[in-house]
């Protein structure tokens, strides 16, 4: 039998796994995305956005002005990324101040309704992201110095018990 740190470990692996070898678009995508086949780890980000969206391309001038935009000075984004509880990889993304992303225990803690993800009954859905680890977003590169982060969470009761 799996102790609970080591399945948290196990999660926490498992998602990152996901980031590294999915790429960004498949790594965040909704779960529909991996129920066909969930064997394929290395989907095609235009396959993915073509069966989610019917876009599999975006106008480049569109893309260009958005990527064009400056970042607000001293903040960051900061994607919490989490397990749900079948096992795929569940993201929002959030704007911090740069300060709070120094370190783990300097950042707040954020809430979602995990009837969404099979996580909470709806009656008493709220569930709590608690972040664990903080890395370097290699998806938002930043040119100003600063860098975006993705946050790995574990997720909790509003009581502070832990969520398989």
């Amino acid at each position: 039998r799996v102790g609970k740190e080591e399945e948290k470990t196990m999660k926490l692996s498992a998602a990152l796994i996901v980031l590294a070898s999915a790429g960004a678009a498949s790594a965040f995508a909704p779960s529909r995305a991996f129920a066909p086949s969930r064997s394929s780890m290395a989907l095609n980000a235009e396959e993915i956005l073509s069966k989610q969206t019917g876009q599999s391309a975006l106008d480049p001038a569109v893309i260009s002005r958005y990527e064009s935009l400056t970042f607000p000075e001293e903040k960051i984004l900061a994607e919490y990324v989490w397990v749900d509880a079948v096992g795929n990889t569940r993201s929002k993304t959030r704007t911090l101040a740069a300060s709070k992303a120094s370190s783990v225990a300097d950042l707040p803690s954020w809430n979602f309704d995990g009837s969404s993800t099979d996580q909470a009954p709806g009656d008493d859905s709220e569930v709590i992201l608690k972040p664990q680890r903080i890395f370097k977003d290699p998806f938002r590169p930043r040119t100003d110095g600063a860098d975006n982060i993705l946050v790995m969470c574990d997720t909790y009761t509003p009581a502070g018990e832990p969520l398989p």
